[in-house]
């Protein structure tokens, strides 16, 4: 990772409480940042990180707590790493799977971004980091997901929107589209949660990197 020393710096990160988003606030608060996490699993104290929501249901109305709405206004580093996932045939697939995949996995991170934006335009530094689902950084079949895999798609275009937006604002916006962290089709494609917050904190860190699309995947194909 770079040399970077993130202190006085705000940094949310939702879906912080376990796995990938775990790994990264720790990360984060190794560079000194002040790392708020969100997520619904307890952290130990151990790990010295702020928890401002714990086993909660993310949704709008959470977003809109007074705790995470402040937080989000004066966030200087707000990575999401949350999208909730359904394996479902398209003909399986309920109005309900629909709207929360295309709420939770789009429509969550875009009111996260939105909320964010005027604090950091104002403080002219930001850094956001979004996360999509495996190779879904472009359009791709998918047999049993593809409600899942199209919200987690246009996620790109959030990022690519920001990235060429607000650059003159000293914000960045990038992506991370990870493989399989446990019960990878193949054992050779399995990719370490720790590699993956690693090339992430990489993101946040560089002023140089903005509108990238990064799969941390070992090459896997959905196709294959």
């Amino acid at each position: 990772m770079l040399n970077v020393d993130l202190g006085g710096k705000n940094a949310l990160v939702v879906g912080g409480t376990g796995g990938i988003g775990l790994e990264i606030a720790l990360l984060l608060k190794d560079l000194h940042a002040d790392v708020a996490v969100a997520g619904r699993h307890s952290v130990e104290k151990s790990h010295g990180l702020r928890t401002v929501a714990v086993d909660f249901e993310l949704g709008p109305a959470e977003l809109s707590r007074p705790e995470i709405h402040t937080l989000l206004e004066k966030c200087d580093i707000l990575v999401f790493s949350y999208g909730p996932f359904i394996q479902k045939k398209l003909h399986e697939t309920t109005a309900g799977d629909w709207m929360r995949m295309a709420v939770d996995n789009y429509a969550l991170p875009g009111i996260a971004v939105s909320t964010v934006l005027p604090g950091m335009i104002e403080r002219r530094f930001g850094r956001i980091l979004l996360f999509g689902g495996t190779r879904t950084f472009q359009i791709n079949p998918y047999r049993t997901n593809a409600a899942y895999a199209g919200a987690k798609t246009g996620i790109s275009v959030i990022i690519k929107s920001l990235s060429a937006e607000y650059s003159k604002h000293g914000i960045t916006c990038n992506g991370i589209f990870p493989g399989f962290t446990r019960n990878a089709p193949s054992g050779d494609f399995a990719v370490d949660e720790r590699t993956v917050a690693e090339q992430a904190v990489n993101l946040l860190c560089s002023p140089d990197l903005n509108g990238v699309l990064l799969n941390v995947d070992r090459g896997w194909n959905p196709g294959m």
